[in-house]
């Protein structure tokens, strides 16, 4: 199996198995668990850096000025993911973390029409037309809004492409994006002790150890997809992204949420969509083996 495959294969795996984790969080408040994560991941992606002598391309990185606009998009971006994602996990809302990264991909091709002037076939447009149709369907049959799906979807799509544009070591990349935020992490969990509404008090024993984890299962997967969304085809990336939506599905339903009629009808649309858009990678990848095979024998 080629590397970069695996490496996106694995994150995903990871990434779905993550609600059960945040689950362990839940009596802590959202933003609490977030700046946590924040500080733990910096630190754990310095080390590798250590460890991997990356340090000359860090600093090459400070004084790097057209890096610093794709790098801060990027921190902002997932900074926002997270948290969102974070909250509705702990907040009994792992049915819109899932619908989010089953819409991931439909958004993604609509950023790079917008931001990337990029052309799109006609089963692109069907399939966008159909994912949105999905989310207004719910909204004007019956008031509801999947505003947390859309949050987590868009965050990370725009932080996709921010990636697109960063040529950076994954490690590197991450502690970047992750050492941004460590003033306000650490003001914010300051003031939380402070006011009593932070850990203290809450977790007991063993239960301290899941903050310092709260690093690891998240920069570790950051760091794979990085790595592997560089050298992965994209009809293979492409099919790799539901890995982790459709676990997530099944965890939330095995937890005991319900699939409400507006969220069935937005997963119905998306589903079609996600075919749509499979198909229609299918058919550019086929077209340019095809186109590649006519130049190679027309020499």
């Amino acid at each position: 199996m080629n590397i970069y495959i695996f490496y996106t294969l694995l994150s995903q795996f990871i990434w779905g198995l993550l609600p059960l984790f945040w689950l362990l969080l839940h009596q802590i408040s959202p933003l609490y668990t977030l700046a946590t994560r924040i500080i733990w991941s910096a630190a754990l992606c310095f080390v590798l850096i250590l460890q991997k002598n990356l340090l000359p391309e860090l600093k090459h990185t400070l004084v790097d000025k057209a890096q610093w606009p794709y790098i801060m998009g990027a921190c902002i971006s997932i900074t926002l993911n997270w948290g969102t994602f974070i909250y509705a996990i702990t907040q009994g809302f792992i049915l819109q973390t899932s619908l989010a990264y089953f819409m991931n991909p439909i958004v993604v091709i609509l950023f790079g029409a917008f931001l990337f002037h990029e052309k799109l076939e006609w089963l692109q447009r069907i399939s966008i037309i159909l994912a949105a149709a999905g989310v207004l369907a719910a909204f004007f049959l019956y008031g509801q809004f999947p505003y947390l799906a859309l949050t987590i979807c868009f965050s990370w799509s725009f932080y996709s492409m921010m990636k697109k544009k960063i040529r950076l070591e994954s490690q590197v990349s991450v502690f970047i994006e992750s050492v941004s935020m460590v003033p306000f992490s650490i003001l914010f969990i300051i003031y939380s002790e402070y006011t009593t509404i932070g850990a203290y008090g809450i977790l007991h024993g063993w239960e301290w150890l899941l903050l310092p984890m709260t690093g690891i299962v998240t920069a570790v997967p950051m760091m794979l997809f990085t790595a592997g969304v560089k050298g992965t085809p994209f009809t293979v990336s492409g099919i790799c992204m539901y890995f982790s939506p459709s676990m997530a599905l099944i965890i939330g339903l095995c937890t005991g949420e319900t699939l409400t009629t507006p969220l069935l009808i937005t997963f119905i649309c998306t589903w079609i969509a996600i075919a749509l858009y499979l198909l229609g990678l299918f058919h550019t990848m086929h077209r340019m083996r095809n186109n590649a095979i006519k130049r190679v024998t027309k020499m």
